[in-house]
């Protein structure tokens, strides 16, 4: 079992990405030997990028600078997220929110089907987020999550009997984009771009190694004409 775990900490350099809107905003560098990725925001607003692959449990990590000047209403994120909900399937998210209001300060977040005690938290960072790379790290795993900065643990939460915990398979993303309208302005002030344009970095972002999930694709029904009767089964490669 510990033999397990260690495994599935190990980590590799992300090496794709796809672009989820105004790719003319977010150019990177994923062959690079800082592993880049940016997004700009400005007039064109901000952009997202997301892993390719979905991942079960695992460390993922970046170094991370934020922009500079006054960022006030945006949001910049670094984060695991399952896939669309539906319904009967909220999303699994894991979460680092840095808030343009705030620039010393971090906020976590977890969220899973009756879950709620694992929300938000606000964290003091000792530093500027703004003035340099600092290294952020996601450590998940079935029995706990850990929230790290420069290699100290800020927060951790540990699964409790009867309570659902983060399990879904999720996609490792970064975003900048203007909060200002989350809580009527209070989450991270109201955005007016005086320093635009904004630019947020990632550098070395890390993923997990052996936990990346595999689409099996299996038939419905035996039925050779019908090309339609297929479905997708999610399994982990450990």
């Amino acid at each position: 079992m510990a033999d397990q775990e260690i495994q599935i900490h190990q980590t590799t350099l992300l090496k794709e990405i796809t672009v989820e809107f105004n790719p003319e905003a977010c150019p990177h560098k994923m062959e690079a030997e800082t592993n880049e990725i940016t997004v700009v925001y400005d007039e064109r607003d901000g952009s997202a990028w997301r892993s390719k692959g979905e991942y079960q449990y695992g460390t993922f990590g970046a170094k991370i600078k934020c922009p500079s000047g006054d960022t006030t209403g945006l949001c910049f994120t670094f984060d695991l997220s399952s896939t669309t909900p539906t319904e009967f399937e909220p999303i699994h998210s894991i979460s680092f929110y840095f808030l343009g209001d705030n620039k010393n300060i971090i906020l976590t977040s977890a969220n899973s089907t009756g879950n709620e005690d694992n929300g938000e938290q606000k964290h003091g960072l000792g530093f500027d987020y703004s003035e340099g790379f600092h290294d952020y790290e996601m450590k998940w795993s079935k029995d706990f999550i850990e929230w790290s900065v420069d290699g100290e643990v800020i927060r951790r939460n540990e699964r409790q009997e009867g309570k659902e915990f983060i399990k879904k398979p999720m996609s490792l993303s970064g975003s900048v984009w203007d909060a200002s309208m989350v809580k009527d302005g209070e989450w991270a002030g109201d955005y007016d771009g005086v320093d635009a344009p904004y630019v947020c970095v990632w550098n070395d972002v890390c993923v997990p190694l052996l936990t990346e999930v595999a689409v099996v694709v299996t038939p419905v029904e035996e039925d050779p004409e019908d090309e339609e009767s297929v479905k997708v089964d999610f399994r982990s490669f450990f």
